[in-house]
């Protein structure tokens, strides 16, 4: 199988200083700790003139439109989210987001290649066996990208027209 590294793609005019309210105690997005998050949360940001919304954010947590969010379940139906309506005050511009937590696979191969100081992945290689079912999922120790997924996940969102992504097939062993 193929496997895809997702993130937000940055040459848009996406929104900035996400959680400037820290809405968000960024500590709590666990598994476990997402309980004590309110079902639905309003966080401030900066939205550029002319910004754009993405399908997907990245940072400072994983954000996915209602789109990306349904196509993601399909296929990774243990993820776990709460409702957050991203906005910003001076204009009152607002968009629906779902905070997503992905669970995080210890999945690299010894393989990867790494930096001369070690603090930056070269060329990223996944270890299949490590992966199992999983299709999507974050990886251990690699702050590439935002999130790995599987071919048919890909395929899936791209039917749907999910924008301001990139997307970058990852090597497997």
């Amino acid at each position: 199988m193929k496997y895809f590294l997702i993130g937000t793609d940055e040459k848009n005019r996406n929104p900035y200083n996400i959680n400037k309210n820290r809405a968000l105690d960024i500590r709590k997005l666990t598994r476990e700790g997402i309980d004590t998050l309110p079902r639905w949360n309003i966080i401030s940001m900066d939205l550029p003139d002319e910004g754009f919304f993405p399908d997907l954010i990245c940072s400072p947590c994983i954000l996915m439109s209602r789109d990306c969010i349904r196509a993601v379940i399909m296929y990774q139906p243990d993820i776990v989210y709460k409702g957050v309506k991203l906005w910003e005050s001076d204009s009152g511009v607002n968009r629906t987001y779902f905070l997503s937590i992905i669970e995080e696979l210890d999945c690299m191969s010894e393989k990867t290649q790494r930096s001369a100081m070690g603090n930056r992945i070269i060329k990223l290689v996944l270890d299949e066996e490590k992966i199992a079912s999983n299709a999507v999922f974050r990886i251990k120790g690699c702050d590439k990208s935002c999130i790995a997924a599987r071919l048919d996940v890909v395929e899936s969102l791209l039917r749907r027209g999910i924008q301001g992504i990139t997307i970058e097939e990852v090597q497997l062993v």
